[in-house]
């Protein structure tokens, strides 16, 4: 499967659906002060820089017609303007298609946090709205940076698959399922195959590079941290071992002087953190952190979905190193569910 998303795409909006109508929603930080920002969101000449041509009373309790780029072209209405921090405006008012969109701001130093929610939307057209809400946000930075905007259809259309797999499209979600089976069932092996080691024998090397079974396994730990929250997510956990002074995956053999249990518990807290990100990120969306730069210039991450196929190649890699330490070990073989 595969899309037209640009590389360096950050997918700034989520999806929900509840009571049978569903929500956009999109949070993002803006380098200007919270007044400015208001002006960008309120002032008409502004707005048609970036988003619509907006015609009519404005103020509170105002109606206006607006035709925006997305070529929606429909009437609103004021029903909240707490200047500068909250607007809420009401779409197509008693219109079977009536919508509610609000905008909350909120200043954060010399910059500003928006968050924009339409609501009321029929769920199955959240993924285009979805993708609609990000063109339009990402018109708004180009016009504070005092750029044009971009060709809003055809960015939309680079922005929909991504969204569709937000919003629940079958043939997204089957990629999906497959892929965080394969990670899954790899991360299972790897566990099952030190399964009944005692602490000495997981400490013990087997090959003349020096590494050992619970070492890879931290390894393994740092790996999925590394790619999931570091790169993928852009904000690492504050990690709280090794403690300082201990290498974490510097060269060298992997190895470890954390009791087995320690160890094993990292690893599969670290598994956990990595679901959690890729229940919220869209396969197609891009790493909001840096890639190794070996990496970057081969073009080989590109999105979360090459994330977690390295990451299948990399964990199954490891458990065959694993299967050739437990043979030599005790001579047991055949561990683990592949």
């Amino acid at each position: 499967m595969t899309s037209g998303t640009r590389a360096g795409t950050r997918i700034v909006g989520s999806l929900r659906t509840a009571g049978g109508k569903g929500t956009v929603r999109l949070e993002d930080r803006y380098p200007t002060d919270i007044e400015d920002l208001w002006s960008a969101l309120t002032d008409p000449r502004r707005l048609a820089r970036w988003i619509a041509e907006v015609e009519g009373d404005l103020r509170l309790g105002g109606e206006f017609r607006a035709r925006f780029t997305s070529s929606w072209d429909g009437t609103g209405r004021v029903e909240v303007c707490e200047p500068p921090r909250r607007l809420l405006l009401r779409m197509s008012p008693g219109q079977p298609q009536e919508t509610v969109i609000e905008a909350r701001l909120a200043a954060d130093g010399d910059q500003t946090i928006l968050v924009i929610e339409e609501r009321g939307l029929p769920p199955g057209e959240l993924a285009g709205h979805g993708a609609g809400w990000q063109a339009h946000a990402e018109d708004l930075t180009a016009h504070l940076a005092g750029r044009e905007p971009a060709d809003w259809r055809s960015r939309w259309t680079e922005l929909t698959p991504p969204y569709q797999d937000l919003a629940g499209d079958p043939l997204w979600q089957a990629e999906r399922a497959t892929l965080t089976a394969f990670l899954q069932a790899q991360r299972r092996s790897v566990l099952a195959i030190i399964e009944g080691l005692d602490d000495d024998s997981a400490r013990k090397t087997v090959v003349p590079s020096g590494w050992t079974p619970l070492g890879m396994i931290s390894h393994l730990a740092h790996a999925e941290r590394f790619w999931f929250q570091q790169v993928l997510a852009g904000r690492p956990a504050v990690l709280l071992w090794p403690p300082p002074g201990e290498a974490a995956d510097e060269g060298g053999p992997f190895a470890t002087q954390h009791r087995a249990e320690e160890v094993l518990t990292f690893y599969r807290d670290q598994c956990a953190i990595s679901d959690q990100v890729l229940t919220r990120t869209a396969l197609t969306a891009s790493p909001s952190g840096d890639v190794p730069p070996d990496l970057a210039a081969a073009g080989d991450i590109c999105t979360a979905r090459d994330i977690i196929l390295h990451m299948i190649e990399e964990t199954a890699r490891h458990a065959g190193h694993l299967d050739l330490a437990r043979e030599l070990i005790d001579g047991r073989t055949g561990l683990g569910p592949r």
